[in-house]
C-alpha cells in the first residue's frame, strides 16, 4: 500500500523531495540561488523565490511557492529579517517539517556572518523599516560570498554524505575564482575609493565597506520611507556643501526623487543591479559584481 501511495504521489508531483536523486534546494533569493548552484552543481535543483529584479523585502505567496517549500529538502535564507514580512506565513502553510526552524533543512545564512548598521538602543517603526538583527544585505559584499558559500558547502555535505567531497572541490573552486576576480573589481572601483555617495536605501552598505565607498547619506529620510519636499531640499544643499558627485540607487526604486536632485545639483546618478537575476545578463555571483562595475562605467563615474 505505502509502495503505491509513493507512486500516485510522484505522478501528481507532490511527494516530498527525498524521493529525488538530487537534494531540492529553495533559496529566498537569486543571490542564494546562484551560489547553491555554484556549490551544489549536479548534486542540487535549485529554485528561488523570488526575482533579483524585485525587493526582497516583499513578496506573496502563491500556491506555486507552497508546492516549492513542501517540496523541499533544504530551504535557504538570507535571514536578519529580510523575509520576514512573507516567509513564516509559507513556511506555516506548506508544512514541511523539514525545512522549518531548527531542522537540517534550515539554513538562515546570516547566522555565517558579522552584520553591519545593527541598531543601538530601543527600535521602534517610528524609525522606518528597521532591521533589529542587522543589514540584511550583507551579499553585495565579495568577502561574505565566500561565506555564504561555505555554510552552503557545509549543509549540503550534511544532507547528502555520499557528495561531500563534490560539494568540498566545487566550493574550492568558487573560493580560487572570487579570489582571482576580486582584485580586479578593486581596481575598477579604486577612483570611488574615500569618495562621498548618496544611496537611495540602506542596501548598499556592504558594497561601500568592500570597494571602499562613504555613503553619507540615504534619499529615504528613514528606511522604507519615500523622500518629501524638506529631506530632498536638504539632500541638495549637502550635495553642494560636501561636493557629492554619486547617487547609487536599485532598479526598481521610483527616480523621480533621483533624477530631481541630479538636475538640481549635477550629481550623477548610477543604477545599479542589487541581486542576480536583476538584469537578463546576470546569472551567477561573479555576474553581479561584473554588472556593478559596468552600471559605474555607464555612469561615467569610473574611467
Amino acid at each position: 500500500m505505502r509502495h503505491l501511495i509513493a507512486l500516485l504521489l510522484i505522478g501528481l508531483g507532490t511527494l516530498p523531495g527525498w524521493a529525488h536523486a538530487r537534494l531540492n534546494v529553495i533559496t529566498t533569493t537569486q543571490d542564494s540561488a546562484a551560489i547553491v548552484q555554484a556549490v551544489g552543481g549536479e548534486h542540487v535543483r535549485v529554485q528561488s523565490l523570488t526575482l533579483g529584479a524585485r525587493d526582497p523585502h516583499f513578496a506573496e505567496a502563491t500556491p506555486s511557492m507552497i508546492r516549492q517549500v513542501y517540496q523541499a529538502d533544504l530551504l535557504v535564507l538570507i535571514g536578519a529579517d529580510l523575509e520576514i514580512g512573507w516567509l513564516p506565513p509559507l513556511l506555516e502553510t506548506a508544512r514541511n517539517g523539514r525545512v522549518l526552524p531548527g531542522a537540517a533543512g534550515y539554513l538562515d545564512l546570516s547566522a555565517s556572518l558579522a552584520l553591519l548598521d545593527k541598531p543601538t538602543g530601543p527600535v521602534s517603526r517610528a524609525q522606518g523599516d528597521v532591521h533589529v538583527r542587522g543589514n540584511p544585505h550583507y551579499w553585495l559584499a565579495p568577502r561574505n560570498g565566500l561565506r555564504m558559500a561555505q555554510a552552503i558547502g557545509a549543509r549540503l555535505s550534511e544532507l547528502d554524505p555520499p557528495h561531500a567531497a563534490d560539494y568540498r572541490a566545487r566550493l574550492a573552486a568558487f573560493q580560487r575564482e572570487l579570489e582571482r576576480r576580486q582584485p580586479v573589481w578593486q581596481a575598477q572601483l579604486a577612483p570611488l575609493i574615500g569618495k562621498p555617495v548618496i544611496a537611495y536605501h540602506k542596501s548598499f552598505v556592504y558594497l561601500a565597506d568592500a570597494f571602499g565607498l562613504r555613503i553619507v547619506a540615504e534619499v529615504e529620510p528613514k528606511p522604507g520611507i519615500p523622500p518629501n519636499a524638506a529631506h530632498l531640499q536638504q539632500l541638495i544643499e549637502t550635495i553642494r556643501a560636501q561636493k557629492i558627485g554619486v547617487l547609487i540607487m536599485e532598479p526598481y526604486y521610483e527616480r523621480r526623487s533621483a533624477e530631481y536632485l541630479a538636475r538640481e545639483t549635477g550629481i550623477k546618478l548610477a543604477v545599479l543591479p542589487q541581486s542576480v537575476g536583476a538584469q537578463p545578463n546576470i546569472s551567477t555571483y561573479f555576474d553581479l559584481f561584473d554588472a556593478i562595475v559596468s552600471a559605474f562605467k555607464a555612469a561615467n563615474i569610473t574611467p
